[in-house]
């Protein structure tokens, strides 16, 4: 849940976490794909895999990065 701006899950603030999550997932979304780390970003964020991600009732925020990489591909992949 989003409070004030905050992703918030039973009291814990884990804004810092999810913001350093997303980070890291389009970092290898990046690599993988070969695209610049904004391209990525920007197609990261218009999937359903980016949506759990923020959304903390999910859980997926504690998932490796990796974890959700394979999420976003299989997602991708379902779509051609």
């Amino acid at each position: 849940m989003i409070v004030n701006g905050e992703y918030i899950y039973k009291g814990q603030n884990l804004t810092t976490l999810i913001l350093a999550k997303i980070e890291h997932v389009v970092s290898l979304i990046a690599e993988r794909e070969s695209l610049s780390f904004e391209l990525a970003y920007h197609e990261f964020m218009k999937t359903k895999t980016y949506r759990n991600l923020i959304n903390t009732q999910t859980l997926l925020w504690g998932e490796s990065a990796e974890f959700i990489v394979d999420d976003y591909i299989a997602e991708i992949n379902s779509k051609a």
